[in-house]
């Protein structure tokens, strides 16, 4: 796996987070994209501003899991989820 520079991680979460803020994708595959494509390649303790990406991606990954396992499909936790990437998302545009 290549490591990328910490400027480079947040150039690149901040382009991805523009697009969620913008509706141009949704916020679990912009939350999974700073998940695999910028906290994974950081190499190092992810950033307490970038955690939310990652947290609540893998939290509605989990509940998707679940309901194709039979499980609830928890919507009301997926919105949640959502909604706290969205709000990670348009923090990390004003940071920029």
């Amino acid at each position: 796996m290549d490591e990328i520079s910490r400027d480079n991680a947040y150039s690149l979460a901040s382009a991805i987070a523009e697009k969620i803020v913008s509706g141009e994708i949704s916020e679990y595959a912009g939350g999974m994209r700073i998940w695999k494509d910028v906290i994974d390649k950081l190499g190092s303790r992810c950033p307490d501003d970038l955690w939310p990406f990652k947290s609540n991606s893998s939290a509605i990954e989990d509940i998707k899991w679940n309901a194709e396992q039979g499980g609830d499909r928890n919507e009301k936790l997926i919105r949640q989820c959502e909604h706290e990437i969205m709000a990670a998302a348009k923090q990390l545009t004003k940071q920029a």
